[in-house]
């Protein structure tokens, strides 16, 4: 289980991505967020739908367990939710804009929370139990991950000029 101060700080660092995915808007434009790497690898654009959805199921999931014992947490499948909310078709405002809305919800609930709220538990059938601290923890691991992926992609599209 995550550390309850930690938990603090990370929920912190989750209101930062936002403001470092603005600064990439910022220095790229529109057309390169639009860019597959490769066939079948999802463009700058379509990871920030990724998160922007993502965060819904967070946000679902942190109401859950503070408002029931042990609530299931149920998995996610990824391709199939991008393939059924066509994230090739989001704009990029839209992904983050959603993402910000979404985002700004949550942590306003998180915020909130006293420190029993952050340690009350769910079960996920794969991962067994997990508090509301790890689903933070798992949140910011996401964000990280997803957020290096964005500027990865935006750079190199942007080295190699393409802006189909």
């Amino acid at each position: 289980m995550a550390d309850l101060l930690e938990c603090v700080i990370q929920i912190k660092a989750l209101g930062e991505t936002i403001p470092r995915l603005d600064e990439l808007l910022r220095r790229h434009p529109i057309p390169l967020w639009l860019v597959r790497p490769a066939d079948g690898v999802w463009s700058p654009a379509e990871v920030a739908a990724h998160l922007a959805d993502t965060e819904l199921f967070f946000g679902t999931r942190l109401r859950l367990i503070l408002t029931a014992e042990q609530p299931p947490l149920e998995p996610v499948d990824q391709d199939r939710l991008a393939a059924r909310a066509a994230y090739r078709e989001w704009p990029p405002l839209l992904a983050l804009s959603r993402l910000r809305t979404r985002r700004l919800e949550n942590l306003e609930l998180l915020e909130s929370c006293s420190a029993d709220e952050l340690a009350r538990l769910g079960r996920h059938p794969r991962r067994g139990v997990l508090s509301v601290a790890d689903l933070v923890a798992d949140a910011l691991a996401h964000d990280t991950v997803h957020t290096g992926q964005i500027r990865d992609r935006l750079e190199r599209a942007a080295e190699r000029g393409d802006n189909r």
